[in-house]
């Protein structure tokens, strides 16, 4: 079946495919959001990085972005690249057995079903559209860097020369 480090990167997956319009995402500002390590996030996203669904860039302003077009992606596309045992073809498999009672067979035809399901289902699918305004207004307001606002300066309250000195003495 499908392991927890696939389900964990389809889940940044579908994170990073809601923050394209914020431009890269960092590896520590995924870690608390989706709960995960960030050594953890980097080996997921390394083989994604190496299969071309996510892209990559070093330095200040870099982070990783899914590739591409996300209603071209296909759940099955992340699941394969991390999962061995549903990424075997079929016809490797189909000469094992020709007996459909086997339990061979049956986990073929159980992987095939879950190949068919995921591959009908794209990241686009799973992006919530009201999420996705909200990041792209954020980036409008608060930049590519995504920096922080500046707090106001405090205004002394203090007198400003001798003579305003002198008229709160009297």
């Amino acid at each position: 079946m499908i392991s927890k480090k696939t389900i964990n990167a389809i889940e940044v997956c579908v994170y990073l495919a809601g923050q394209r319009h914020a431009g890269y995402v960092t590896t520590t500002e995924m870690s608390p959001r989706l709960d995960l390590s960030i050594s953890y996030l980097e080996n997921i996203l390394k083989p994604l990085k190496a299969h071309h669904i996510v892209s990559a860039m070093k330095g200040p302003g870099g982070g990783y972005m899914i590739q591409g077009d996300m209603s071209l992606i296909s759940i099955w596309d992340i699941t394969s690249v991390l999962e061995c045992t549903l990424n075997a073809s079929p016809s490797e498999d189909a000469d094992m057995c020709d007996d459909t009672s086997t339990p061979a067979s049956y986990e073929l035809g159980l992987e095939q079903v879950v190949k068919t399901t995921l591959s009908n289902f794209t990241l686009a699918d799973f992006v919530d559209e009201s999420r996705d305004q909200e990041a792209r207004s954020f980036v409008q307001t608060m930049g590519r860097f995504k920096f922080k606002p500046m707090v106001a300066p405090l205004m002394p309250k203090a007198p400003n020369s001798v003579f305003q000195l002198s008229m709160m003495m009297a």
